[in-house]
């Protein structure tokens, strides 16, 4: 059996702040990995998700 890796979903927007560009992350699903080892991925179906898509392991505490 897999490791019970679970993932967000979050897509990037830049912005500027104080003349710097940061990153705001908006998580828009989850994921997490399958008994046969690859990746599932969850997004609701009323989301729209293009452009850059990135995984961050989830916290203990979510």
């Amino acid at each position: 059996m897999a490791e019970n890796i679970q993932y967000n979903i979050s897509v990037p927007d830049t912005y500027e702040k104080d003349g710097e560009e940061k990153t705001a992350w908006t998580t828009v699903g989850t994921a997490f990995q399958n008994d046969k080892g690859s990746i599932s991925l969850k997004i609701p179906a009323n989301i729209a998700v293009s452009g850059d898509v990135v995984l961050f392991p989830k916290e203990d505490n979510e």
